[in-house]
């Protein structure tokens, strides 16, 4: 008798089972169908976002493109109907003295006077200052090469060194000017070796 009972046991669980496993399965595939309506809702979405982004873009460049044209239509009016002087002409005095006026040059004395003459009383004549052109800055390699052509011999490093310092020919603030002066001299392309310690240009 028990194990009659144990087999009915077993065989109820099973049925139970059975019923839970259909309905899991039904509650999955409505659950497939609630997904599957999902994504098309959210695919219509997006393509109509898309499509709306894609007409305020044209609408946008046809706007832009319109008024660019409307500015230069009222640019060439503009132009057009209002007269005035010729582009690339100058007013004024420049333009007489263009047409062949003789008058004294600018920066002269007598453009000077002329300028003074001409102006308001009272107002100060401006007055053209030309600047001074300075002269090229000395390097310690064209004071070397200044130095060899002037003796026209070759020259020895320390004869070299002896008269930059005693003529003052350059001003430096450095405390090892030897090493300087060799560096440059080796490096030099003008200055060529022509023994050991002795140069020429």
């Amino acid at each position: 008798m028990p194990p009659k009972k144990s087999k009915a046991k077993v065989a109820r669980k099973l049925v139970a089972t059975q019923a839970q496993f259909a309905a899991l399965e039904s509650r999955l595939a409505a659950l497939d169908k609630e997904y599957a309506a999902v994504q098309a809702a959210a695919g219509q979405l997006v393509a109509e976002l898309l499509k709306g982004a894609a007409a305020k873009a044209k609408t946008a460049s046809s706007t832009t493109t319109r008024t660019q044209k409307v500015q230069v239509g009222k640019k060439v009016a503009s132009t057009k109907g209002k007269p005035g002087r010729k582009p690339g002409v100058r007013v004024g005095k420049k333009v007489a003295a263009a047409k062949g006026k003789p008058g004294p040059k600018p920066g002269t004395r007598a453009g000077t006077k002329a300028t003074a003459a001409k102006a308001k009383p009272g107002s100060k004549p401006k007055v053209q200052v030309t600047r001074k052109s300075t002269a090229p800055r000395q390097t310690v390699e064209s004071v070397v090469i200044s130095l060899l052509k002037a003796n026209k011999k070759p020259m020895a490093f320390t004869e070299i060194m002896a008269t930059i310092q005693k003529k003052k020919l350059i001003k430096t603030k450095s405390t090892n000017f030897a090493n300087v002066l060799r560096r440059t001299i080796s490096t030099s392309s003008k200055i060529k070796r022509v023994a050991r310690g002795t140069y020429r240009a």
